[in-house]
């Protein structure tokens, strides 16, 4: 009877690790290619995100095709006495620069921006995905 109820536990066991899937893969902020994009995305996204001039420091968390996808942290120049900023993920495609919707509409937005396991990455508030 014991036997019988370790091998269920074995099955069970075998195919729940059979059916997770490894962590997303952030891409190698070391390599070449993806500093290349991030300091490309550091450019376009000040006038996108602040409407004006700024600085931005990008994480480049994947790509697929001429889409980027990354998580921005811009600050506005300097101005009389004023700090604006934002830290926010965006998908890229070209020089368009779509951002998640504020409130309720994050979660569904995040989800409509980034493939899955990317999304799910995002939205669980992973430290990683920051810059």
């Amino acid at each position: 009877m014991i036997r019988h109820h370790a091998v269920w536990v074995g099955l069970a066991i075998g195919l729940l690790t059979g059916c997770s899937e490894p962590p997303y893969a952030l891409p190698d902020r070391d390599a070449a290619e993806v500093q290349a994009e991030e300091a490309r995305l550091a450019t376009l996204l000040p006038a996108e995100l602040l409407g004006g001039p700024g600085t931005c420091q990008v994480r480049l968390l994947g790509r697929d095709g001429s889409s980027s996808f990354a998580w921005a942290h811009c600050e506005a120049a300097p101005g009389v006495g004023e700090v604006s900023g934002v830290s926010v993920p965006v998908r890229v495609d070209g020089d368009r620069v779509t951002q998640p919707g504020d409130g309720s509409e994050y979660s569904a937005s995040v989800r409509r921006m980034f493939p899955e396991r990317l999304a799910e990455k995002v939205l669980d508030d992973d430290t990683d995905v920051r810059p």
